[in-house]
């Protein structure tokens, strides 16, 4: 694969045609194959495969690690958008890591477009739900992204008053505990 060649597991993804996932995963395909800007099949899931292919692709050795997985589960726009991003955080991905910051090549080159935490793109598109879980689960709404913004910040220029207003009480709590420490 190349930098923005998706596996032939994509396919059958973009279609949710689970048959021809369960085939190809069944005939070798990698769930965690990546091209160069870590985009793997699991990743395409993310974004709106059904739950029991999402299930599939993990009972098949899809990695909570790879892929930037979580990034991608926070953007899905389905009614269970909060119920696959618990699955994800529940297998492990990091919720405060920004966006290929283990991929220095990818974050470099992708630094300028504003690479942020999972928790800065649920507030830029105003998922209060998940906001409010990831804020539970212990992201960081202090923490900056690329272009040295908060995630309210997002919520904010995107007119998220709601969301906002949820994360500027976080930042009191988290820069309290700092100053207490």
């Amino acid at each position: 694969m190349g930098q923005n060649e998706p596996s032939v597991l994509n396919i059958p993804l973009c279609t949710s045609d689970k048959e021809m996932v369960m085939w190809l995963l069944d005939h070798g395909a990698n769930p965690n194959s990546r091209c160069d800007w870590d985009f793997t099949p699991t990743s395409h899931a993310m974004l709106a495969a059904p739950l029991e292919t999402i299930d599939a692709l993990f009972d098949r050795g899809a990695s909570p690690l790879c892929g930037q997985i979580l990034h991608y589960a926070v953007l899905r726009d389905t009614s269970d958008a909060l119920e696959v991003v618990c699955k994800i955080v529940e297998k492990g991905a990091p919720i405060n890591e920004i966006k290929y910051e283990k991929e220095l090549e990818t974050y470099i080159e992708c630094k300028p477009f504003g690479l942020g935490t999972p928790l800065h793109r649920a507030a830029e598109f105003g998922k209060k739900d998940v906001v409010e879980y990831l804020l539970k689960m212990g992201a960081n709404s202090l923490k900056l992204d690329s272009k040295g913004r908060t995630p309210r910040y997002w919520a904010e220029k995107e007119g998220f008053t709601d969301v906002a207003r949820i994360l500027e009480e976080a930042e009191r709590k988290q820069a309290s505990m700092i100053q207490c420490n």
